[in-house]
């Protein structure tokens, strides 16, 4: 394994803006924290994985943490991602890739090469390096805010975030709380259990859901995506929804100032 721990030197809240195309990103915000803590971890020991992790950049000025996990050569940038009932498949550059009666062929410039957790097992090439999912772990003070960019990653975010930033495509965000949310989403996911604060959202074939919504001003824009909400009676102010063959269903919001704009979407607020 190979394994950064990234020191912060700066005690309190911070804001940090990350951007890591692929692998898994975890953050936990704890009230009892001090000080920010940053790892970042793969099972390989050598190889693209391990050099994109002593490659990273970071840079912190004052309480401003920034970190750019550099792409790994042979990952997943540029690749279309499929889920579908717990299975994940990821193409990514190559000519192809079928799979029937049970065997994997793989067609590409050069010919393919087959990795099982890791390792090659091509028959005409030993055993190598291969790309293995990075993982980065964020441990968080509470005031702190978050700047999130990926192409795939899936994100998770326990504890409550002041402000979050997250532009991801095909990726998946789950949060538990978060103040102020403002999401880009290009075929990818987010579910987000409570919004605070001001709330806005850019979805294209995206799909965005909100548990509780209790804030003062959201603004909803979409694409070909869906989006799920349910308004508490705290929330106030002013709900925009625009769509375009996009789908929104939002309850709980007959006391706010709704105002929509829908050309071959369907929008419901109740």
């Amino acid at each position: 394994m190979t394994e950064r721990t990234i020191p912060v030197d700066a005690f309190g809240p911070i804001a940090i803006d990350l951007m890591m195309n692929a692998g898994s990103i975890r953050v936990a915000v704890d009230s009892a924290l001090k000080q920010a803590r940053v790892v970042l971890k793969t099972e390989a020991t050598s190889g693209p994985s391990a050099d994109a992790i002593r490659g990273t950049a970071v840079s912190l000025t004052g309480q401003n943490l920034t970190l750019r996990v550099p792409d790994v050569a042979g990952g997943m940038g540029g690749s279309t991602t499929i889920r579908r009932g717990g299975y994940t498949m990821t193409f990514s550059g190559g000519n192809g890739v079928q799979i029937v009666g049970g065997n994997v062929y793989v067609s590409g410039h050069g010919g393919g090469k087959v990795f099982v957790n890791g390792r090659e097992v091509t028959a005409t090439g030993p055993a190598g390096d291969a790309v293995t999912p990075i993982t980065a772990e964020i441990h968080l003070p509470a005031g702190s805010v978050a700047l999130v960019r990926t192409h795939t990653a899936d994100t998770v975010i326990k504890g409550e975030l002041a402000r979050l930033e997250y532009d991801g495509t095909s990726g998946s965000l789950a949060a538990d709380r978060v103040g102020d949310l403002d999401v880009t989403v290009t075929s990818g996911s987010v579910i987000v259990n409570d919004v605070t604060g001001e709330l806005d959202a850019n979805l294209t074939s995206g799909n965005l859901g909100i548990g509780a919504y209790s804030g003062t001003d959201a603004r909803l824009n979409l694409t070909s995506g869906n989006v799920r909400m349910a308004a508490t009676a705290q929330a106030a102010g002013r709900l925009t929804v625009s769509a375009t063959s996009g789908c929104a269903r939002i309850t709980g919001a007959g006391h706010l100032n709704v105002r929509r704009r829908v050309t071959s979407g369907y929008v419901q607020v109740s």
